[in-house]
């Protein structure tokens, strides 16, 4: 029987999976051509497959002891950032390996996580929906992912 963070890992893993179903989906489109819904502009292709591995890193590997990875373009692509100009971003195929090296990383890191310590805090402090513990911090990268995925869905 799998433990709980084995389960955790898989769900990170099986939302990635969806995540890159879309990328494949996406492979002729510009990853920087900004789309526009009822007069508001969406995240380019590009700055959801960079933010990823950035948020990834952040609450799966900082947040909850794992080994970060440095990322040298994370500010450009964090929380409230906008999508940058093309020639300011990062080659696309480092942000591919990028994305595999951390998520690699990542569900490592989580599947070998102690059950015991899912109920602690998180190492930063992190809230989301009244909640601090790392099992909540990992279900919402999961539930995070999930949603882009649904962003590139579109």
């Amino acid at each position: 029987m799998k433990t709980e963070t084995e389960v955790l890992a898989n769900m990170v893993d099986k939302t990635r999976e969806l995540t890159n179903m879309y990328l494949r989906f996406l492979k002729d489109v510009d990853p920087h051509r900004v789309f526009e819904s009822n007069g508001v502009q969406l995240n380019t292709v590009f700055w959801l497959m960079a933010h990823l591995p950035v948020t990834q890193n952040f609450l799966l590997l900082r947040a909850n002891g794992g080994e970060v990875i440095k990322i040298p373009w994370a500010r450009q692509f964090g929380l409230g950032s906008v999508p940058s100009a093309k020639e300011d971003c990062p080659p696309i195929d480092e942000v591919r390996d990028v994305m595999k090296t951390v998520h690699e990383k990542a569900v490592a890191h989580v599947a070998q996580l102690n059950h015991d310590l899912l109920d602690n805090d998180n190492s930063i402090g992190f809230e989301f929906a009244g909640e601090k513990s790392i099992r909540s911090l990992i279900i919402h990268s999961i539930r995070h992912e999930a949603t882009h995925a649904g962003h590139l869905g579109w």
